[in-house]
């Protein structure tokens, strides 16, 4: 199991890596441009869902977060995922083998405000807005912008229906491309807090941002 847990560690690093956290461009609103001050990071998260026996696969899920606060009150939240199945992992060696299945990365941009913990100053307790705009690159078949919409993006994000009998994803050809504000309104997570480690430079994973994908 050790060795089992060392090969999935070192798999979800990789997958990481190959989706690059990507620094965050601009700010929230795409308006301004503030200065850095913080960049937090979770630690990478590993879900499985096994399909079988309705189908013959399961998936494998590294999900990792990353907060970037700046001096004018916006944040920019990315969130990375990679999802495999068919993963071998060998006995005697740390080769690993899967199948790709899906890869996104997504940026939030929104405002945020922030107070020391009033119990350990390492600790920074920061509200983050509604996102007001969403950046993404998504399984290296189409990038969007909300604030730099077109057609094509609308098309790309048109909820799919599922083959009942591959469970793959089918998109209606002819349905109306969805609006930034459609789109925006499908992925953006309420008003939450979160609780940033400005010592460590980290946080927990939290679930609450996993909207999509």
């Amino acid at each position: 199991m050790k060795k089992y847990a060392k090969k999935l560690t070192a798999l979800a690093l990789a997958a990481l890596m190959v989706l690059s956290l990507a620094a965050c461009g601009g700010n929230g609103g795409g308006s301004g441009g503030g200065k850095v001050t913080g960049i937090y990071l979770s630690p990478a998260q590993l879900g499985y869902s096994n399909m079988r026996p309705q189908y013959n696969y399961y998936l494998t899920t590294f999900d990792q977060q990353e907060i970037t606060l700046m001096d004018d009150n916006t944040y920019c939240l990315i969130l990375s995922s990679a999802c495999f199945s068919a993963l071998e992992l060998a006995e005697s060696t740390n080769d690993a083998k899967g199948n790709e299945r899906t890869n996104y990365i997504t940026k939030f941009y929104g405002t945020y405000t922030s107070q020391v913990n009033d119990l350990d100053e390492d600790l920074l307790d920061v509200t983050l807005s509604t996102p007001t705009r969403v950046v993404s690159s998504y399984d290296q078949t189409y990038w969007l912008d909300t604030d730099n919409w077109n057609d094509d993006m609308g098309k790309a994000v048109i909820p799919a229906q599922i083959d009942p009998s591959t469970g793959a994803a089918v998109a209606d050809p002819n349905a109306t491309p969805w609006t930034a504000e459609q789109y925006l309104e499908s992925v953006a997570y309420p008003e939450t807090t979160v609780q940033l480690n400005t010592k460590t430079a980290s946080f927990d994973f939290t679930p609450g941002f996993l909207v999509q994908g």
